[in-house]
């Protein structure tokens, strides 16, 4: 039995239950990788709910998710206008309702957002900036109201890779070693959160495979998979803990299960495959199980003069060396056999 169903307090939801129950429902099919039905619902909650800044955030998120997914790149454009109405919207709440928590959640939410976008596009300095300002209206969500769990999150992934990340934070007047505390905060949102536990089961499995505490990210791996069991960021994980574990033969069944999803999916620019199958073939010749290597790498070498997109390019080159390093070696192996 997962330890969150021991009895807890409960997080807050909307008080609007149908805002709620879309809400609930986009993230679900978010998490499913349905990206278009989830982006369809929060452009319905758009229209539904126009002055609430839910909607606009939420299809950001849509977009984030789907990048992060597919290696792909955003829509810059979209997505800042989408932050920019969502943080409009809840400036506006907090003006309307001062006392309320929900304005700087959503807020915090924008901020949080915003900094993980620039982050991911290598501005190290406004990432921070933004996750200063996602911080700060997070707590002051939590300080109108406690139960505000879903906020816990935020607030523990930015102190951790603040903590984490010295080089690029050292500037912060306040830095500290929050680790400890961080995944304190972001197992609070797991056990006792409305629309976040499962986006912090992620979080939580990324900095436990930071930390080298692989067998702690595999078993939230394993927790996201209970519910989503074809969640490729939780396939990701569990087979990335397993491989540095040297749990090679259930990191062997761990890529199988992830290469079929990538396979499965019909928005596949090849490059998440060519890492999962040249991931495939490490942990195999690991274990000694040499069966279908070859043809692994057969099936990478083929997109060696495939056009990728220009992120991809140079990290597509160094696979295709890997795989033609990986070949040779095995090669070797072979004429060294009686």
């Amino acid at each position: 039995m997962f330890w969150w169903n021991q009895p807890v307090v409960a997080g807050q939801q909307l008080a609007n239950k149908q805002l709620h129950s879309l809400i609930e429902r986009g993230i679900d099919l978010t998490l499913q990788q349905d990206y278009e039905q989830a982006d369809s619902l929060f452009r319905h909650v758009t229209r539904e709910f126009p002055e609430h800044p839910a909607g606009y955030l939420y299809q950001a998120a849509v977009m984030q998710s789907r990048a992060m997914d597919y290696e792909s790149r955003v829509d810059v454009a979209s997505f800042d206008s989408l932050i920019k109405r969502g943080k409009q919207k809840a400036e506006r709440l907090i003006d309307e309702e001062p006392s309320s928590p929900w304005g700087y959640y959503f807020l915090g939410t924008a901020y949080g957002y915003d900094s993980y976008a620039r982050v991911f596009r290598g501005d190290w300095f406004g990432g921070a900036l933004q996750g200063l300002a996602s911080v700060s209206q997070f707590k002051k969500s939590i300080a109108r109201d406690s139960t505000m769990y879903d906020a816990c999150a935020g607030i523990g992934t930015f102190y951790y890779w603040r903590s984490r990340r010295t080089a690029y934070f050292n500037w912060l007047p306040f830095l500290g070693d929050d680790r400890s505390d961080a995944c304190t905060l972001i197992q609070k949102t797991i056990r006792q959160g409305t629309y976040n536990r499962y986006t912090a089961i992620s979080m939580l499995v990324t900095i436990y495979i930071d930390a080298e505490k692989y067998d702690a990210a595999a078993y939230y791996a394993n927790l996201g998979l209970g519910r989503y069991p074809n969640n490729r960021m939780f396939l990701w994980g569990e087979a990335t803990a397993l491989q540095k574990r040297e749990r090679f033969g259930k990191a062997t069944q761990a890529y199988r299960r992830l290469l079929q999803s990538i396979l499965d999916e019909k928005e596949n620019n090849h490059y998440n495959e060519i890492v999962c199958r040249l991931n495939l073939v490490k942990v195999q010749v690991a274990s000694g199980d040499s069966t279908g290597v070859d043809s692994q790498l057969q099936s990478i070498l083929a997109y060696e003069n495939r056009e990728f997109p220009e992120h991809l390019r140079d990290r597509a080159k160094d696979k295709f060396q890997m795989a033609r390093d990986l070949q040779r070696g095995l090669t070797k192996d072979e004429r060294r056999l009686p």
